[in-house]
């Protein structure tokens, strides 16, 4: 008779990290999976004009070089020693840099060394790899790269690492790593880390975090080149995700992009159902913190889809009345492919201090009858304020358990009873989808300033696996059920230490977090009735609400939803062109088309580029210091089209424009670059208008027919007098262009 798995009891989940090559938890034995994709390493790997294939690789390099870094800072200890080998198929040759040493090439093989590396500043020794395609035949060009592990595992046991055949016993068989990449996926150092958690949760493993995609075409796929990458892209597929919560035996925690069509979002459980082991459930969850403005793609989407059905006038009730809403329709969606809910805990995500909202989502038409549990993120920590007075690992303990702390462990769990108080009211389970420490101090940039050092040593201090039982023993004691806490392995940096273990095979004696949640998860097995069974069990539905429960019930406007078609991302010839509408709503909300509208066109010379934009406002606001929170025009341009994700300081561009006021500039763009830069602005009847010519050497780009640049216009909104109450774009779907070139459309000389 087989072993009962070890997460039978848990009352705990993992959370997974992101696919980036910064993942110290090392989740697969082809360490290029997580690879920075070919296309997005310009122009520090790739260089020149490479076409690639449609699932990323380097088709034909047209002279110029593909490069990627797949691996990123990782501790020495997290990966095993000896020789790697790296497949691939195609003619060419790869060439290696940073840690990668070449030791032997055969075709379509190479063996290669990791070699330490320590920069300052650093906590321990890491590797950092890279690897560029340099020579390749188009006819047969380079693709389907393995970078895999030494060693393999034994025959049915993929939870231990073994270095070789000799290790394996009772002459059981030796799978290496090299000739059984396609079956052995997973990291067996991974594998026994996740083995004693009941719930994975693949919200960061997915991507979902500021994802836009909507189509299931537009999924994660396993032929892609690499499934790492930036925000909206990046992702593990589908696939993957399911067949690690089979193997572990654990029931996985799905997150449904916000802006998935329908479509998507049955394709999304068709897949599950037919793939996922029967005795597993599933956890469903529309977007992630879908109330935090920190995310906005999906916070705003809540927002002004929310407001544009008139589900209330207040835009964040609005939004919050949308979530649950989706949310419904989501969980209808599956119970249908599932035929039913024996196997599905339908889940709503809610913010721990703020219990209006948990009665927002669950009263609104009421919403509590199809779901299952609250989520929430039972954090602790101390507000920023505080930060300057910690000079000890002392002081931060001190702090945390202050009584005036509102993020104390004590207070916090005072907020899980009044959570719990009103998910019991509605006949649903309270869980934490994260938690833990939220030790981060913002201002800092390294491991060495203000009080970062002192919160890392917190981290790995004995108290720490204290606090953590403590929080892990009060959410018991006051109605807590399923906790997930935030995160698999990952390092510590300025960023946070998030975490619970540094890296993935960092001995348990060097982990205080780790220790709390195993002593946790053996002297507190599961405590409610269906955290063992293969069932969900369903609380009784109240029929009658107590009126305290309803405060977000209020309007009570049916909405529809509509599918929205994919809109193209913007392109446009500037000669003589027509004028194009500025109407994407990135922030706030615009009450009618007198209050803000906006349109723009283009031309262009051998000497200039011309731009006029026209704007109609119904109330001209500037009295602050700041252009962006005023009524003002934003022009951005990406001279050469290169698309880093931050401003290069050398041709891209952001300025903006105010009536009365000089053009100001973005702090990435240099001063005297605008000095050429000619423009008048005035105001019109009903609004004000905008024209600017700029030369061509101030761009740094030499016109010609099909030059594409890239390109986008916003426009900010005061109403009040006080700072901005809305922005439009052209192009961009966040407010995030004055960081990021990627967000802006693209313009193309034309004739």
């Amino acid at each position: 008779m087989a072993a009962p798995p070890p997460n039978l009891n848990s009352p705990l989940g993992m959370n997974t990290n992101e696919a980036l090559e910064v993942d110290s938890s090392i989740p697969f034995v082809d360490l290029f999976r997580y690879a920075l994709p070919f296309d997005e390493a310009r122009p520090w790997f790739t260089k020149g004009n490479v076409k690639f294939d449609a699932n990323g690789w380097p088709q034909d390099l047209n002279g110029g070089k593909a490069g990627t870094r797949f691996l990123a800072q990782i501790p020495v200890q997290a990966l095993p020693q000896g020789e790697y080998t790296v497949l691939y198929q195609g003619q060419g040759e790869i060439r290696y840099g940073a840690s990668a040493k070449l030791v032997k090439r055969f075709p379509g093989k190479d063996i290669i060394r990791l070699t330490p590396m320590h920069q300052k500043g650093e906590l321990y020794k890491t590797y950092t790899a890279t690897l560029f395609i340099e020579k390749s035949n188009p006819k047969n060009y380079i693709r389907n790269i393995q970078v895999l592990m030494p060693g393999g595992i034994c025959k049915n046991n993929p939870f231990r690492y073994i270095a070789n055949k000799n290790q394996c016993p009772n002459n059981d068989a030796f799978l290496s790593f090299e000739r059984y990449a396609k079956q052995i996926v997973f990291n067996p150092e991974f594998l026994n880390y996740m083995k004693d958690f009941k719930v994975i949760r693949f919200m960061n493993m997915s991507g979902i975090t500021r994802n836009n995609i909507r189509s299931w075409a537009d999924r994660p796929t396993l032929n892609k080149a690499t499934w790492g990458g930036k925000e909206g892209v990046r992702g593990v597929p589908l696939e993957i995700m399911i067949r690690l919560a089979n193997i572990i035996n654990a029931d996985p925690w799905f997150n449904i992009p916000h802006n998935a069509d329908n479509m998507y979002v049955y394709q999304f459980a068709q897949m599950v159902k037919q793939q996922l082991k029967p005795n597993l459930r599933v956890y469903i969850e529309y977007s992630n913190e879908a109330w935090n403005n920190i995310f906005v793609p999906q916070a705003e989407h809540m927002k002004q889809t929310g407001y544009k059905l008139k589900l209330d006038k207040n835009r964040n009730i609005a939004g919050s009345k949308y979530y649950s809403l989706k949310s419904v329709q989501i969980f209808k969606a599956w119970e249908k492919v599932f035929g039913g809910t024996q196997r599905l805990i339908r889940v709503m995500g809610s913010m721990t201090t703020n219990t209006s909202l948990t009665e927002t989502l669950l009263g609104f038409q009421n919403a509590y009858k199809y779901v299952d549990a609250i989520a929430i993120g039972a954090y602790f920590h101390f507000p920023q304020d505080r930060m300057g007075s910690i000079k000890s690992v002392n002081d931060v303990f001190k702090e945390l358990n202050k009584p005036n702390n509102r993020y104390s462990i004590k207070n916090l769990l005072e907020f899980v009873q009044k959570q719990a108080q009103i998910t019991k009211g509605y006949g649903v389970d309270l869980i934490a989808y994260e938690g833990g420490q939220h030790l981060v101090h913002h201002k800092t940039h390294s491991m060495t300033q203000g009080a970062t050092p002192y919160l890392y040593k917190a981290n790995k201090d004995l108290r720490m696996t204290q606090a953590y039982y403590q929080l892990l023993a009060g959410w018991k004691k006051q109605g807590g059920k399923l906790f997930i806490p935030f995160s698999a392995p990952r390092p510590s940096t300025w960023h946070g230490s998030w975490g619970i273990k540094e890296y993935i095979s960092q001995p348990i004696n060097q982990t205080p977090k780790y220790r709390a949640l195993l002593g946790f998860i053996h002297s507190n097995p599961c405590w409610w009735k269906s955290c063992v069974a293969g069932s969900v069990y369903h609380q009784n539905k109240p029929t009658r609400i107590p009126s305290f429960l309803i405060s977000g019930q209020k309007n009570k406007t049916k909405a529809r939803f509509a599918i929205i078609p994919k809109q193209p991302i913007g392109q446009h010839t500037l000669h003589q062109a027509e004028a194009k509408n500025i109407n994407k709503i990135i922030q706030g909300t615009i009450s009618n088309p007198r209050d803000l509208t906006a349109r723009w066109r283009a031309n262009w010379d051998d000497n200039n580029l011309y731009i006029w934009v026209g704007v109609i406002d119904d109330k001209f606001v500037a009295d602050s210091k700041q252009l962006w929170a005023d009524d003002s025009i934003e022009i951005y341009i990406d001279a050469d089209a290169s698309r880093s994700e931050t401003f290069d300081g050398f041709n891209d561009y952001h300025l903006s424009f105010r009536l009365g006021s000089p053009i100001s500039v973005g702090s990435k763009t240099p001063k005297e670059d605008i000095k050429d830069i000619k423009y008048s602005m005035r105001q019109t009847p009903s609004g004000y208008q905008l024209d600017i010519a700029i030369p061509w050497s101030t761009l740094r780009v030499k016109p010609q027919l099909e030059h594409t640049l890239g390109f986008d216009v916003q426009i900010n909104d005061d109403d009040n007098g006080y700072s901005r109450d809305a922005k439009i774009s052209w192009n961009a779907e966040s407010d995030s262009a004055w960081k990021n070139p990627r967000v802006f459309g693209e313009l193309v000389l034309g004739e």
